[in-house]
């Protein structure tokens, strides 16, 4: 029975997700934000399934997530028991953020603003590559000062959205502008990951409810960040690329409309078909835990004085369908189970559950928008699971790191302002 992954795959999901919302309360928990746009994006994968020039898939790698998915629940069952005995004649309290604290945000999310103000300024005139190309990104924020001054920008990002509503209209030039730093640096992940975690966070914190019109919404304002990316790209060597052909400027910008949304059917599959055809290729990689563990191994290198830094991307690419280059990633498990090989990645994915779902149980039975923001970020990790695992880079490590010194600049901007007694400077830790 060829579909028999699949099958029991969907079964897991919907029984789990049911328990899921049994104990936790809800049905919003790092492992629904797994599975689910997992299961989705496999249901789009069967639909294409040998069709608009891809191969065919195979279905025996699905079995790496139902075993995942299994592995992952077991910690996240224990802790929402022990959440549901604790909570029984206790309401979830909402974020709670002080005035002082969203003024300090403000101030911090201003200085970010103005410095890559500053800084597209400067390349807009002195940087030879035309904005929208992806020299010109990786110039803007493709490392360095601007690099990490990227990465707490997308920590802002969670929390401007996490606390836009109708009184708050100004947070949302905060978020335009990030949008539009984005845009310039054109790397999508790096959007769509704050993004759709926020919107879980404002789905988990009540301050949004599930509705069809939001499903298409993201899904749409997903599609059109996607195109707009590439269309300003393809834009900005247009004349280069039409003198090449020989393009008339009409003809240019329909085979480009056209490319992007080829381009699109590729990238959402991209994961998930990677690995289908990974493992039906017999799996062309290497185990090499350096590229599950990058971001570790590289501040080993660093300490040691090694100029070499590993890299976490894939360098293996396969072809999934001719209409399109080829694909290095594939998906969270799919990724883990290359590299590591299977019992290995049942190891890791059992301790990043416990980890995970740690922070979830602490976040709920708390109220700091800073916890809340990192659990956001998780939520932005696992949602974008059917793509890859985004743990391997440095902002495993940079996020939680900024988000703590957000903190303590509020908290020592607070305590400096008003003297709090050392007694209450201390009682911080321990509440």
């Amino acid at each position: 029975m060829e579909f028999l992954p699949a099958i029991v795959l969907y079964l897991e999901v919907f029984l789990l997700a049911l328990v899921e919302k049994r104990v936790w309360k809800t049905p919003y928990t790092p492992l629904n934000c797994l599975m689910i746009p997992y299961a989705a994006v496999l249901g789009f994968c069967m639909l294409i399934d040998g069709k608009m020039d891809f191969t065919d898939f195979y279905y025996p790698s699905i079995w790496v997530w139902v075993i995942g998915i299994a592995v992952f629940f077991i910690p996240s069952f224990f802790l929402g028991i022990v959440y549901h005995a604790a909570s029984r004649n206790q309401i979830t309290q909402p974020v709670s953020v002080s005035p002082f604290t969203v003024h300090v945000l403000e101030r911090t999310t201003q200085v970010v603003c103005l410095l890559f103000g500053l800084k597209i300024a400067y390349m807009l005139v002195a940087c030879p590559h035309p904005p929208g190309s992806e020299e010109f990104g990786q110039l803007l924020a493709g490392g360095g000062f601007f690099g990490h001054l990227f990465t707490l920008f997308m920590v802002l990002f969670i929390i401007w959205v996490l606390l836009v509503d109708k009184n708050h209209k100004r947070y949302w030039f905060y978020l335009l502008f990030f949008l539009l730093v984005d845009l310039l640096y054109s790397v999508k992940g790096w959007l769509l990951l704050p993004f759709c975690g926020s919107i879980l966070l404002r789905l988990l914190t009540g301050r949004m409810r599930m509705k069809i019109k939001l499903l298409l919404g993201v899904a749409v304002a997903g599609f059109l960040f996607f195109f707009t990316i590439y269309w300003i790209g393809f834009m900005s060597r247009a004349e280069e690329i039409r003198t090449h052909y020989g393009m008339l400027p009409s003809e240019y910008r329909k085979d480009v409309a056209a490319y992007i949304q080829k381009h699109f059917v590729t990238y959402l599959t991209a994961g998930v078909y990677g690995f289908s055809e990974d493992m039906a290729q017999g799996i062309y990689e290497e185990r090499d835990i350096s590229k599950i563990y990058t971001p570790f191994v590289n501040i080993a290198r660093f300490l040691r004085g090694e100029e070499e830094m590993q890299d976490a991307l894939n360098t293996y690419y396969l072809i999934t369908t001719r209409a399109d280059n080829g694909t290095n990633v594939r998906s969270f498990m799919g990724t883990l189970y290359v590299f590591l090989g299977g019992r290995h990645a049942a190891v890791y994915v059992f301790f990043f559950s416990c980890m995970v779902c740690t922070v979830f149980f602490i976040a709920r039975q708390r109220r700091s928008l800073f916890l809340w923001a990192f659990l956001g970020w998780i939520y932005g990790m696992l949602f974008l699971g059917w793509f890859d695992p985004y743990v391997q880079t440095l902002t495993a490590i940079t996020v939680p790191v900024f988000l703590v010194l957000l903190y303590e600049l509020c908290w020592f901007a607070e305590d400096a302002l008003h003297r709090k007694p050392a007694r209450i400077r201390l009682q911080r830790w321990f509440t």
